[in-house]
């Protein structure tokens, strides 16, 4: 399991492993890493809070790196990205936010380091595939060396994003197929919000198969022609993913379309059944209105027959109108 003491993570340290060639690794601390030597051939894993100062410090004074290189393992804000610098690489990826409160589609940075020996990585947020790699090495059942460890991270960090576009399809076709329901009213607000997810998760994979094509071309010394074809293919899965999400917004544009098309012509039937109840009354309503004016001289106003000839009268010409209008295809 990976190292639960508090006092690691209270110093910015998360977890630290040294790698034994044959899955498993070996806890280290503050103090084993501090006194290991630059030029080491020993492989080590190293996974830092950028939320604790101590990390921060450590990157910055005691970790042998340059600026730049800090700067793009700290940076708050951080978009997917490859930077190749004679053997060593800065990679940032993302990886789905789980975080309570977080939406489906939400991703956080994970920022990368390595030389093929010592392997930094940072976090501000908690990345899953991270806590799972680190667990699988407690295990004595992860990757070997620091290609395979890269690797591996590539590929957990496109399976978790894999679940959630399935189920970000899922949520579409659910919606698609309560359209044909009649209680359509917050489907559109549904949509909406869906599409902004799928937007947000393809602008964060789209910058994100593009450095993993470059990962998977790289040529470095360290970087082995295994682990070079599976970035490659989790390239590959990124690359659907963002056709599926591209897709996946196209369905539900054109659910949109057809709820709003529903709806309008359900808002047309009905004026077009208020405009002919008013077409009938309106003539009906004109005759009962002069009849009832408080004027002498109304004609029959004392023959007692008279209502009954007026009623017959008033529904022949609503017989007559409703004969109109069906003749001319409004009924």
């Amino acid at each position: 399991m990976a190292p639960t003491d508090k006092r690691h993570n209270w110093f910015g340290l998360v977890f630290a492993y040294r790698l034994d060639g044959q899955g498993g690794g070996t806890p280290l601390g503050w103090k084993d890493i501090e006194e290991r030597s630059p030029g080491a051939a020993d492989n080590v894993w190293l996974h830092l809070d950028l939320r604790h100062p101590n990390a921060l410090h450590w990157l910055r004074q005691d970790s042998g790196l340059d600026a730049l290189t800090v700067d793009g393992l700290a940076a708050a804000r951080a978009s997917p990205r490859l930077v190749q610098r004679d053997d060593t690489l800065l990679l940032i990826l993302k990886g789905i936010d789980y975080r309570a409160g977080a939406q489906a589609g939400d991703m956080v940075a994970m920022r990368l380091w390595t030389d093929g020996r010592l392997l930094i990585s940072c976090r501000r947020e908690r990345v899953r595939a991270v806590a799972d790699l680190a667990q699988e090495l407690g295990e004595g059942q992860g990757p070997a060396d620091i290609d395979g460890l890269i690797a591996a991270l590539t590929d957990r960090l496109m399976t978790h994003a894999d679940d959630v576009l399935e189920d970000l399809l899922q949520e579409t076709h659910r919606i698609g197929h309560a359209s044909d329901a009649k209680h359509t009213e917050n489907l559109v607000a549904e949509l909406a919000m869906l599409r902004r997810r799928m937007m947000r998760m393809r602008f964060h994979l789209v910058p994100q198969r593009r450095a993993l094509g470059r990962l998977g071309a790289a040529r470095l010394p360290w970087l082995g022609e295994q682990a070079r074809r599976q970035v490659r293919d989790v390239a590959d899965r990124c690359l659907q993913a963002t056709d599926g999400l591209y897709a996946a917004g196209e369905i539900t544009e054109i659910t949109q379309d057809e709820i709003l098309q529903r709806s309008s012509e359900t808002t047309e039937r009905r004026l077009f059944s208020l405009t002919v109840i008013t077409a009938v009354f309106l003539p009906l309503t004109f005759i009962t209105g002069l009849l009832g004016v408080n004027l002498a001289g109304i004609p029959d106003a004392d023959d007692p027959y008279s209502f009954l000839v007026l009623c017959l009268l008033l529904g022949g010409l609503v017989g007559a109108q409703l004969w109109m209008l069906r003749r001319k295809g409004w009924l």
